[in-house]
């Protein structure tokens, strides 16, 4: 990880919100966790959600897989 990269996924870490998600995903990896339970499990709506998880993403930290 170049110290770009680097940069990105400690900000996209440093909110509460993502960083609580993050952390969510990683205990229960490798099995997945769709972003509507994970808005119901951090009690944000779910656009908030999906914001969270923009940044995540942009930050390297998650991938989205449809089903």
């Amino acid at each position: 990880m170049d110290q770009e990269q680097t940069i990105l996924a400690l900000a996209a870490l440093a909110q509460p919100t993502r960083l609580d998600t993050f952390r969510m995903l990683v205990a229960s990896a490798p099995a997945p966790i769709p972003a509507g339970e994970l808005a119901r499990r951090l009690a944000v709506p779910h656009n908030t959600m999906s914001a969270h998880l923009a940044v995540l993403a942009r930050a390297g930290l998650v991938t989205a897989e449809r089903r």
